[in-house]
């Protein structure tokens, strides 16, 4: 897991080639995954993870892609909040995590299509999604490579959808938490993704702080066009 506790996707630059899916394993400790989840959120993960669904509105009916979707703890959440009706689609780099989320999914009797891929490539159609998450992934992803990941998140939202980024924010000063100011965490700062969201589509742009872990959160509309039908629409 290295500096990122946090983080559900690693996608890697190796020998200045396109990094992708086969250039990187991700984190490959589910387990002890788990368990800092548990430590940090100081045994309120499920808290945390309803908190982040309100941010990201899921509805009945929505079709979600969680990106870097882990051990699948969040995608479960997702699917219970989006029936009836809705879907959940998880993708990550680790086959280690992705082999966890399935065996979650298999106990919890839910239905959760997870797939190894990488942010920067999806494998999915236009327009395929109301609401797209990307938890507490960004940091981890090269600079280079960030906007790329934007692109295919727009890609796949429907005309209206959302995405939503959770990840570190502000100032190492303004930081509480020692996980946000290390590493990783501290060097990356999810407000400097405002403008590229908006070259990507994405419009309607908020965010702010989350009362968990010094994290923040970014929010954006795919900007309609005349010729698309609404997010909402069958």
């Amino acid at each position: 897991m290295g500096d990122q506790p946090l983080g559900n996707a690693d996608i890697t630059e190796a020998s200045g080639k396109a990094a992708g899916a086969e250039a990187s394993r991700g984190i490959g400790f589910p387990r002890i995954y788990d368990l800092l989840m548990w430590i940090l959120t100081r045994g309120r993960e499920q808290q945390y993870r309803e908190e982040l669904l309100d941010l990201a509105g899921v509805a009945p009916g929505h079709c979600v892609l969680d990106i870097g979707c882990g051990t699948g703890t969040q995608a479960i959440a997702t699917y219970r909040r989006a029936q009836p009706g809705g879907s959940v689609v998880g993708i990550d780099v680790s086959e280690n995590m992705l082999t966890t989320a399935r065996r979650k999914v298999h106990r919890a009797g839910v239905d959760i299509a997870f797939h190894h891929a990488d942010a920067a490539r999806l494998p999915f159609d236009d327009g395929r999604f109301n609401l797209v998450t990307i938890t507490t992934v960004m940091h981890m992803i090269p600079p280079s490579r960030r906007r790329l990941c934007l692109s295919e998140a727009s890609r796949v939202l429907r005309c209206g959808g959302r995405l939503l980024l959770i990840d570190y924010a502000g100032n190492l000063e303004t930081r509480s938490h020692w996980s946000a100011k290390h590493g990783r965490h501290g060097r990356f700062d999810l407000y400097s993704l405002s403008e590229p969201l908006s070259d990507e589509g994405l419009d309607e742009l908020d965010g702010g702080p989350l009362r968990w872990l010094s994290l923040h959160f970014l929010r954006a509309t795919k900007r309609r066009t005349f010729a698309e039908p609404l997010s909402d629409s069958p």
